[in-house]
């Protein structure tokens, strides 16, 4: 009897253990590779490849990352810029718990506004959606359903579509048939309501501040070292060490061959230690290509020429005093972050930054 009840106290004192806390400032630390394609505030951008992850239940994007980690959903430049493969289950839990506490719904400067579609005809066809994502938009976390609230249009749009056409499986249940009788045009109407859903929060005057995280206690690992580092200078450089067993020479072939499946133009390279050494002048390796799309070009010295200061994008790749090689670029996150510009910008920005971490990625790697 006495060893029954001895279980029995053990078992209930170790139920009323709290959980470890989450280390704000760990995540706060590691959402600096999420904000190469999120924002810094996890604002995400017009079109389909950054979605708005702020305010999200920390329930649900612990699934989500892990789902990334484990390959039950893929996008490779995720994997590789974030680091996934080196979180430990801490790191996952801090990250989550940091993007789930920024809310930027009653910012003005954060609203997102329909791009095309019948708002009260899209209202209509939400209703078929609100017993999961609730009437408000804000979903059921004991449905594991996230909000759609806010969500940029081009993103939702796409991700209906996926569902419709089985590319993506809504609840993970591919024979789910939510999505089979919807039209083009219903499916825009809805991704249109859907950004009017966190209207009813903004409030005059309400700014949304970055929560000031104190200096995390936790240690970065070798391994998370190893992956894509961000420097401390206002996040202005993003780097990453080319893999072993690489020649320069297949770097350069493999960004060269990247950047013409991203429609980025190679318009200029300077291999500065050849020249130094061709003036007999010994140099650690160093060399510059710079790459320009003319289209995004466009876009934004339409909106203010100061931007062709930007132009065009550039990467260096630099040898370190131990003889390895580095990729590093520029991070355009102060365009996309500055809360001034216009969202056509910001999304162009966002996307051109996306476009040269592939770049940057395929030169470290030798993959592309």
């Amino acid at each position: 009897m006495q060893k029954i009840l001895f279980l029995l106290f053990f078992t209930l004192c170790s139920l009323s253990l709290p959980a470890q806390s989450a280390d704000l400032s760990n995540g706060a630390r590691i959402n600096k590779s999420c904000a190469l394609c999120h924002g810094l505030y996890g604002q995400g951008a017009t079109g389909t490849l950054s979605p708005r992850i702020a305010g999200m239940p920390k329930e649900y994007l612990i699934k989500a990352i892990k789902d990334y980690r484990d390959g039950v959903r893929n996008y490779e430049l995720m994997v590789k810029t974030s680091g996934l493969k080196n979180m430990t289950e801490q790191d996952i839990e801090d990250i989550a718990a940091y993007i789930s506490m920024l809310d930027l719904s009653s910012d003005k400067d954060f609203d997102i506004q329909a791009i095309s579609g019948n708002i009260e005809e899209g209202e209509k066809g939400y209703r078929d959606c609100n017993s999961c994502h609730g009437t408000d938009g804000y979903g059921k976390p004991r449905k594991g359903a996230p909000p759609l609230a806010g969500q940029h249009q081009a993103y939702i749009y796409t991700i209906m579509s996926h569902f419709r056409a089985k590319s993506r499986f809504h609840d993970n249940d591919p024979d789910d048939d939510s999505f089979n009788d919807y039209e083009e045009q219903e499916l825009m109407d809805i991704s249109a309501y859907l950004t009017t859903l966190d209207d009813k929060k903004g409030v005059d005057g309400y700014k949304f501040v970055a929560p000031v995280i104190q200096a995390s206690t936790r240690k970065t690992t070798p391994e998370q070292k190893a992956g894509i580092i961000i420097t401390d200078i206002q996040q202005t450089v993003v780097r990453i060490k080319m893999r072993k067993g690489i020649t320069v020479e297949d770097a350069t072939a493999a960004m060269n061959s990247m950047a013409i499946e991203k429609n980025m133009k190679l318009v200029g390279e300077q291999h500065v230690s050849k020249e130094l050494e061709e003036r007999g002048i010994d140099s650690p390796y160093l060399a510059i290509f710079q790459y320009c799309s003319p289209v995004d070009a466009l876009t934004m010295i339409t909106v203010d020429p100061v931007f062709a200061s930007y132009m065009p994008c550039r990467v260096s790749v630099v040898e370190d005093q131990q003889g390895d090689i580095w990729f590093m670029m520029l991070n355009l996150d102060m365009l996309i972050n500055n809360r001034l510009i216009p969202d056509s910008v910001s999304a162009t920005a966002m996307k051109v930054n996306q476009n040269m971490l592939d770049i940057m990625m395929a030169g470290a790697t030798g993959e592309f």
